[in-house]
């Protein structure tokens, strides 16, 4: 086994396997497999979307660090889980970007601890319906294109997040300056080259390009580490921190929905990971994946947190680097539990400019968009069963535009949903699924 190992790591290095992505199963020696679980760790929104919450909504300094702390905990004991018994891909957790919006808004409206018991509930069904097996059969409707489709409108949704981080952070003094926009532009230009080099440039891509943008940023005195003498050394996630639940039916159904919607996007990571890896996927190994993500957002409701699920920038990831192993993507589960517990350690990661972190993300934000397209795009031999996707990519692009004219004459939670283009493409998609593909399907076989 070790002399298939060396001899696989001695091709990606001369470049034979450039392009290609790696085994789930291999075994990548122990040192390398530490600096790629750190390069996937770094390269998460594990740590970026709690910090982008906390900024916007207003959290106080402790409920800031607990949101931290309480995402990196629920996220690492999940993916360890999913990485070594669940779904056993290479899938990285963290905080799903259909939460954020309604994250916010429910802590400036005074109604968060109704947003968690609404997640907890959600998160519950969830879990009872994959222990059961059931929620897998929702895999006969995710077609290439309807899977494309999500995996296209999640690429893009994380557009205004990577720009807001590429141009150095909107409200910051750096935003949009030259300084900013050269951390950026090098950074991306790095993890490029170092995938156009191919072998060992292309596994620690990332990793070398925020290195490269961290020293750059330390030469043009933009990294502040102010925050990390602030942090505590050890923390602890408390539990309810934003004070009893309570319960809101609006705010309930809300987030169920969201979170349904969110799992099936998860759903659709895993088809893509799968195919990308060439792996078989199993119903009983998807049901096992969707209880994990079920339950981590279960703990994380209870501890301050949002709901976590199979991050799109993974998928990124693993196509620039072509590693695919799970082995190395449990070694970043461990290195977020670690993190979890010492909020100083943390905040070194938050010290990284944010030009450096949109940097990062815009390659695999891009990679994500490019990889549900291809899936999306897949000619299925008729014009009606073509249009199943154009229709979706249109709704989940085109309604949320016209959110704040619609949502008058509609009920709240209706009007809440339109808002997200993730939930209103997912939904479109899958109706026009079933409308306009399984139905005449079925008619035709009677």
């Amino acid at each position: 086994m070790a002399g298939y190992v060396d001899a696989h790591l001695d091709e990606r290095e001369h470049g034979v396997l450039d392009g290609a992505v790696g085994d789930v199963e291999e075994i990548i020696p122990t040192r390398r497999r530490l600096a790629l679980g750190l390069q996937q760790a770094l390269v998460s929104n594990a740590w970026l979307d709690p910090i982008f919450i906390a900024s916007v909504a207003g959290f106080s300094a402790s409920l800031a660090t607990n949101l931290v702390t309480a995402t990196f905990l629920a996220a690492g004991i999940v993916t360890v889980a999913q990485s070594t018994k669940l779904v056993r891909l290479p899938v990285v957790q963290g905080p799903s970007s259909a939460f954020s919006p309604l994250a916010i808004g429910y802590y400036k409206a005074g109604t968060i601890s109704a947003a968690s018991l609404g997640l907890l509930i959600g998160a519950a069904m969830v879990f009872l319906l994959s222990l059961c097996g059931q929620f897998a059969r929702l895999r006969r409707l995710l077609s290439p294109a309807v899977s494309g489709t999500i995996i296209t409108l999640v690429g893009i949704a994380l557009a205004g997040f990577t720009f807001m981080q590429f141009f150095g952070g909107v409200g910051s003094a750096s935003f949009a300056t030259g300084p900013s926009l050269l951390l950026a532009c090098v950074t991306t230009a790095v993890v490029l080259v170092s995938a156009a080099f191919g072998g060992t440039y292309r596994m620690f891509g990332f990793l070398i390009a925020l290195i490269v943008g961290d020293i750059l940023a330390l030469s043009l005195g933009m990294l502040d580490f102010s925050s990390v003498d602030k942090a505590p050394w050890i923390a602890l996630p408390k539990l309810l921190p934003y004070g009893p639940l309570t319960f809101d039916p609006a705010i309930t159904i809300t987030m169920c929905i969201v979170f349904v919607v969110a799992v099936v996007e998860a759903m659709g990571m895993y088809e893509a990971t799968a195919k990308l890896a060439s792996v078989g996927l199993t119903d009983r190994r998807v049901n096992a994946g969707i209880a994990g993500e079920a339950g981590g957002s279960m703990l994380a409701a209870l501890i301050g947190g949002f709901g976590t699920t199979a991050y799109a920038q993974n998928l990124g990831v693993i196509k620039l680097t072509g590693v695919a192993s799970r082995h190395v993507v449990r070694v970043a589960g461990f290195i977020f539990i670690v993190l979890a517990f010492l909020p100083k350690v943390a905040a070194v990661l938050v010290a990284t400019p944010a030009a450096v972190v949109g940097g990062l993300f815009l390659p695999a934000a891009a990679t994500v968009v490019m990889t549900g397209i291809q899936m999306a795009s897949q000619d299925r031999g008729c014009p009606v069963k073509n249009m199943v996707a154009p229709m979706g990519l249109m709704a989940g692009l085109g309604i949320p535009a016209l959110s704040g004219a619609l949502s008058g004459s509609l009920p709240q939670i209706l009007g809440e949903m339109l808002a997200h283009s993730i939930v209103v493409g997912a939904v479109t998609v899958i109706l026009a699924e079933i409308i306009l593909v399984r139905i005449p399907d079925f008619m035709r076989s009677r």
